[in-house]
């Protein structure tokens, strides 16, 4: 017989199967690399992406750098091997790589503490006395900052800025929300305190420091951090999803985090250097074990447990069957970038495109990776451990994250990221986190079927609760009731609210018929309506300017209108629950009255959820 857990978890995948859904389709395999080229072009066209820059290397050589495509669609131009593109996070590997140099010298260690080097940094952490930031928190993701607000993002100076202003222009979001090392969560505001650290311990402006030490070693002979003259002429232009709009150049002000403008010539050295084990034809810039650090993450509590790949040191695995590539993707709005590597095998790859759509660059990676595997005998797959009965007792059930990105909307993340974990006689079913049906490599770390490398670890217990951690996020144990209350609960919100719509329909049709008599006084129909059309505007403008930081991140209409929309959502909710009180005596049908209190009702229950997380009153620009 299914238990019920079973059938609840059941349930569960069928309500989340729409939002985990993927529409990703299988492309044919390229062995050539004419194949190869003519399936990019396929997928740039079908995608309305202008144009991709390709470099593919082995240990020794580059085997095919190219451009396809165009860089700027107005002008017809093509993109060439010299044509340069924004990096994006791809650029954080280069913070890491400063400061193991300088270990490597004996200057500093990655264990120092962040407020040994430069305790002019502002961060807020409360358990700086026992668990301290240290620089490796920064390199793995592990302090538990807020990732950087949006109006760090909207710091646009073409001046340049100085590291030490946008350090001091963005100190309210280096909050730590749990002590440093326990949870990952990736922040836009560590390359730049490293770098700052750089800076003290080399006496040389972070940017400055890498061109002498890495890209003039490398021949990244056009890679710069700053828009040139010289990056002007031979940028592509990045374009909004029509394929045709272009965005206007985004000066970042943590330039460590993501501001590399590089050619897929430039690239192509980067790969090889990482495949020659930090060597570069004859030149070592690191040492091997330097390289293999910056491979494998360590501030994890999963990191203890045995091999759990994940982030390391501005550098994260990625799993392609039993393939397992490291490197690091990047993004800016219209451009896109990965760069991955196997390097016991010695071939990698960089792949950029004047385009943010995700799917593009998703094809044109299973495209290339299968190009890259053709002919490789793939590792051994680990083989299949047991799992003690208690273990897997302590750990079925229902999980929450814990560790969101962004706190701001972490009231909204918190409900999606939830889902049910059990055990099949020794095997792990994962429903809802992200489906996964996991083999045991230890007890406690487990592996998808056709993966090497482990995606699950089952953490030992912290402060009382029972956690886990599913690929870089970690999860906390929770009641299903819980899990399956604030399932109901929305799903009864948004049926109330849906049915004003109906109802007033309803009403006009009476009203046609001379039957008016029942209806609810229009004032409860007038702020209602208000109220729901507050909290639309409130997400509408919040969701179609993700990518415009401009909008989010200054004050402007499009910021005002939210901290307006949200402010007057709650108090028209507020006014709705008052008037259906007021109103309680009026005449009218009792299923128009109920029908308006279960209204006014969901709209407060959403309106104080919203308050509790912060969103009334938001204010981004500040």
């Amino acid at each position: 017989m299914i238990s019920t857990k079973r059938i609840a978890a059941l349930l569960l995948l069928f309500v989340t199967a729409l939002s985990n859904a993927s529409g990703a389709e299988d492309e044919p395999g390229p062995n050539s690399i004419p194949e190869l080229q003519t399936a990019i072009t396929k997928v740039l066209k079908e995608t309305k992406t202008p144009g991709a820059a390709i470099a593919i290397v082995s240990r020794d050589k580059a085997e095919w750098i190219a451009g396809i495509g165009v860089a700027d669609v107005a002008a017809n131009k093509p993109v060439t091997a010299e044509t340069l593109f924004r990096i994006g996070s791809t650029s954080k590997a280069f913070a890491a790589m400063a400061a193991l140099q300088l270990q490597e010298e004996g200057k500093l260690k990655i264990t120092d503490t962040v407020h040994q080097w430069v305790p002019d940094v502002a961060f807020s952490n409360q358990w700086e006395a026992t668990n301290p930031v240290r620089l490796v928190h920064l390199m793995e993701h592990t302090t538990g900052f807020d990732d950087i607000h949006r109006r760090e993002y909207a710091l646009d100076d073409p001046t340049p800025i100085s590291l030490k202003d946008a350090l001091a222009f963005g100190a309210s979001s280096r909050l730590c929300r749990w002590p440093p090392g326990s949870r990952m969560s990736y922040c836009n505001s560590g390359p730049a305190v490293l770098a700052a650290v750089i800076e003290k311990v080399s006496g040389e402006r972070f940017e400055d420091y890498v061109q002498e030490h890495f890209f003039n070693p490398l021949h990244m002979n056009t890679a710069s951090y700053f828009y040139t003259p010289a990056v002007q002429q031979h940028l592509t232009k990045l374009y909004h999803s029509d394929g045709v709009t272009p965005y206007p150049y985004w000066h970042i002000a943590y330039r460590a985090a993501g501001s590399i403008n590089a050619s897929p010539k430039d690239m192509a050295n980067y790969v090889r250097f990482y495949l020659q084990r930090g060597s570069f034809d004859g030149t070592q810039l690191l040492q091997p074990a330097s390289i293999e650090r910056m491979e494998t993450p360590e501030t994890l509590p999963s990191a203890k447990l045995g091999r759990m790949p994940g982030y390391g040191l501005y550098n994260y695995e990625t799993a392609e069957g039993a393939f397992v590539f490291h490197g690091h993707d990047g993004a800016v709005p219209g451009g896109l970038t990965q760069m991955a590597y196997l390097p016991e095998y010695g071939r990698g790859y960089a792949i950029m495109i004047n385009s943010g759509k995700g799917r593009a660059l998703s094809r044109i990676s299973k495209l290339v990776r299968h190009y890259i595997v053709r002919g490789l005998t793939p590792p051994v797959l680990p083989p299949e451990a047991f799992v003690p009965p208690e273990v897997q007792g302590h750990y079925e059930g229902y999980y929450q994250e814990i560790s969101p990105r962004v706190q701001m909307f972490y009231g909204v993340d918190r409900l999606l990221n939830s889902g049910w974990m059990g055990f099949s006689t020794n095997r792990a079913s994962v429903i809802g986190l992200r489906w996964a049906q996991l083999v045991p490599v230890t007890d406690r770390l487990f592996r998808k079927k056709d993966q090497s490398i482990a995606t699950l670890a089952l953490l030992p217990d912290s402060d009382g609760k029972t956690l886990i951690q599913f690929g870089s996020a970690t999860y906390k144990k929770v009641s299903g009731w819980r899990v399956w209350g604030e399932l109901f609960a929305i799903l009864a919100i948004c049926f109330v609210m849906l049915s004003s719509p109906v109802f007033m329909l309803i009403r006009l049709g009476r009203k046609l018929l001379g039957k008016t008599h029942s209806a609810s006084p229009w004032s409860v129909r007038a702020m209602r309506l208000l109220s729901t059309l507050f909290f639309g505007a409130f997400w509408v403008l919040i969701f179609f300017n993700l990518q415009n930081f401009d909008a989010l991140g200054t004050c402007c209409a499009v910021s005002i209108g939210i901290m307006f929309s949200s402010i007057a959502f709650a108090l028209t909710a507020a006014a709705s629950l008052y008037l259906v009180y007021h109103h309680r005596s009026t005449p009218m049908s009792r299923i128009v009255y109920w029908q308006s209190v279960l209204v006014a009702v969901a709209l407060c229950t959403v309106a104080v959820y919203m308050g509790y997380w912060g969103l009334i009153g938001l204010r981004l620009w500040a």
